[in-house]
């Protein structure tokens, strides 16, 4: 009996770790999958958000779009760290 105990124990210990690893692979290229997704759906924002700010500096006034483009320069200018 404690040998069948010991032996069923022992089995079992062998066999966990097998049945991890087989996972593994898997949730690898599920992330790559998802970190695609992240990058396609960052491109996507960053030209939607582009396109919007283009649309709306055509909107504007001749005099106002001239006041915005020097506040983009002075801010330039002021804030540390941004070229």
């Amino acid at each position: 009996m404690k040998r069948l105990l010991v032996f069923t124990l022992l089995f079992l210990a062998l066999l966990i770790p097998l049945s991890f690893t087989s996972c593994f692979p898997e949730s690898a290229v599920h992330q790559k999958k998802i970190d695609r997704e992240r990058e396609t759906n960052a491109k996507k924002a960053r030209k939607a958000y582009e396109t919007d700010l283009k649309r709306h500096h055509k909107s504007q006034s001749k005099q106002t779009r001239s006041m915005m483009k020097d506040s983009r320069r002075k801010s330039k200018k002021v804030t540390p760290g941004r070229k």
